[in-house]
């Protein structure tokens, strides 16, 4: 049965309290990692066996809480080793229990390298999510959560962490493509525009080319690569001269406005 054994909490800001709270699962399971790369654009890599081994899990939140309200501002779950001090007994009878110690979080961080649990992810959208609901209710949500894939771990069945269903996801869409064109799909841009109907492999030379080609053809005294770039613009305002055919600038306009994804 999955449980929580230990809690400890401390204040660190005026509104802001931070909570440890040690889950139980029972038995051990294995602890599948992921090794994610910084400033590379690499997919992310699960490392091979032999995994480590646990069966407790560290619930970290960061809770802010005022007079009338508790959000959760942080939320993290790690596989961790723990251990527990002999309890204080005397003739047989217990008169302290032996407290909890969390010995070691399974995670590691480096300046180009972060290896954590295959199911982080997983925890930090459920928390995003459920940001509003009460201390006690998010615990027991990630503690049922928790016992879910330790559960599938221990029948066989594993649930599928939220980056390996994305990833599986993306292979199959790149394995239909590749039957349909031909084409091995790694770093592709699909254009879109009604002209051009055609995935193509474009490189930063070829971007660059393009754009030069089309800002060349633009007839527009104010139009720069910062009236139409940055993520999802679309182009806000262009003077056009008084001696100019309007219906020609307009076509100009509607066709920059379509190409608009050139520039994202």
């Amino acid at each position: 049965m999955t449980e929580v054994v230990c809690h400890e909490y401390q204040k660190v800001g005026k509104n802001h309290i931070d909570h440890s709270f040690l889950v139980d699962i029972g038995d051990e399971i294995e602890i599948l990692q992921v090794m994610e790369y910084k400033w590379k654009v690499i997919d992310s890599v699960i490392l091979k066996a032999p995994h480590p081994k646990t069966r407790y899990f560290e619930l970290v939140i960061n809770e802010f809480r005022d007079k009338e309200s508790s959000l959760i501002d942080d939320l993290q779950v790690y596989p961790v080793f723990a251990s527990r001090s002999p309890d204080f007994r005397i003739l047989g009878l217990t008169l302290k229990q032996g407290d909890w110690h969390i010995t070691e979080r399974i995670y590691k961080k480096a300046n180009t390298t972060e290896i954590q649990w295959i199911y982080t992810d997983d925890f930090h959208l459920f928390a995003i999510i459920h940001a509003q609901d009460p201390l006690d209710v998010m615990v027991d949500q990630i503690v049922g959560k928790i016992d879910e894939i330790a559960t599938s771990i221990k029948t066989g069945y594993r649930v599928y962490s939220h980056m390996e269903n994305q990833r599986m996801r993306r292979e199959a869409f790149d394995a239909v493509m590749e039957n349909q064109s031909g084409i091995t799909i790694n770093k592709t841009a699909v254009l879109k525009h009604p002209e051009f109907q055609l995935i193509a492999e474009i490189g930063e030379s070829d971007r660059k080319k393009m754009q030069d080609e089309i800002l060349r053809d633009l007839v527009a005294l104010s139009g720069t690569l910062d009236t139409f770039g940055g993520f999802n613009k679309v182009v806000a305002k262009i003077e056009i001269p008084v001696e100019t055919d309007i219906n020609n600038q307009i076509s100009h306009i509607e066709e920059l406005q379509d190409l608009d994804w050139l520039f994202e």
